[in-house]
């Protein structure tokens, strides 16, 4: 199955220009991630599902959603976690969800029982993560279970008993990678890849076969038949490789070591204010390009847009001078990475959602 994102916003800092804070939705065959999540996500989300019940006939179920994957400790990525996890209580949820984020190797240390004090952003998730179980946001209080991760991108810590884990896969056959990225705060890259599958069984090449032979192939095992061995591979056709999308959160311009066949990141100024982008560790949309580049996307997403732009166009302009396949979100768009890594925009508009070119 294709992979498909709902962006639900796309303003850098605060709303501005009709355009909402930071927050997506991962829909894979296998359930939901989210990628951030702002101020107002959940009225955000309400009108999103209800939109595409009115134009597509489907809701997004919100008991598929595995997993809150948070880029760092910013309120413009986080200030709608805890209303939304209390609103899913309201609603009767049962399944364990996911809360998962960066911070500082210092602090992972400290949480693993080092009796070094590390020194803590204001915004670090810690705080935030301590601040919102202080709350409520438990799995006694709540009524369903939740487990509270963060990590240095090497090491992940449980804040629920202070163990350390593996970083958690909260999907079956969907791998989630965090790579670390350059803001003022601790930040990473969400990574969510699909499995690759088998090529189609060519039940044509075997029907002169015995049947029991045709099972053994079609199982992958090479079998020997009237003298010969069959090789399963060559009666199946080629490995349909998984499917890769990196959504970045704030971050400068740089390498993310990572490859990927959609890249959403973060575009908040124009190369004309490269020098207040690097003042603030932001990227522009040339920078988002090259990044691009170098993480060998195939397309690449522009998202995150100051408040200083009206809309779009001179970032979409300036990414394509530099990356082929470049599209610009604005809020409500869907994107949908097909299996044969083309990508569908779908563009929101009031009739719904039109695709565009």
């Amino acid at each position: 199955m294709a992979l498909e994102v709902h962006v639900l916003g796309t303003s850098s800092a605060r709303p501005a220009q009709g355009r909402s804070v930071s927050g997506s939705i991962v829909e894979t065959a296998e359930g939901m991630l989210v990628v951030d999540c702002g101020e107002g996500f959940q009225n955000r989300l309400v009108t999103h599902r209800s939109q595409m019940k009115s134009h597509g006939g489907r809701r997004l179920k919100m008991s598929r959603v595995a997993a809150i994957l948070l880029t760092h400790g910013h309120l413009d990525h986080t200030w709608g976690v805890l209303p939304w996890m209390q609103t899913m209580a309201l609603d009767g949820r049962k399944d364990k969800l996911w809360v998962i984020g960066p911070t500082t190797s210092e602090v992972v240390e400290a949480l693993l029982g080092s009796e070094v004090e590390p020194e803590v952003n204001p915004s670090d998730l810690v705080i935030q993560y301590d601040m919102w179980i202080d709350l409520g946001a438990n799995s006694e209080t709540l009524g369903y279970e939740v487990e509270w991760i963060l990590g240095d991108g090497e090491r992940w810590v449980n804040m629920n008993d202070g163990s350390e884990v593996s970083l958690p896969q909260p999907l079956k056959n969907i791998k989630i990678a965090a790579h670390s990225t350059q803001h003022t705060v601790p930040s990473c890259a969400w990574q969510i890849s699909t499995k690759s599958k088998k090529g189609k069984f060519n039940r044509e090449l075997t029907k002169d076969i015995p049947d029991e032979i045709k099972a053994s192939l079609a199982a992958g095992n090479d079998t020997e038949y009237d003298g010969k061995l069959l090789k399963s591979k060559d009666f199946r056709a080629d490995t349909v490789p998984g499917l890769s999308v990196i959504i970045s959160g704030d971050t400068a311009e740089q390498a993310i070591e990572a490859q990927c066949d959609l890249l959403i990141h973060e575009a908040t100024f124009l190369q004309t204010h490269s020098d207040i982008a690097n003042e603030h560790l932001h990227s522009t949309a040339a920078g988002a390009a090259r990044t691009a580049i170098e993480c060998d996307a195939k397309h690449l997403a522009l998202t995150h847009y100051s408040g200083r732009l009206e809309n779009h166009v001179a970032s979409l302009a300036e990414a394509r001078e530099i990356h082929t396949s470049v599209v610009a979100l604005s809020d409500g768009d869907r994107l949908v990475l097909n299996e044969d890594m083309s990508l569908t925009h779908l563009s929101k508009s009031i009739e719904g959602w039109t695709q565009q070119d």
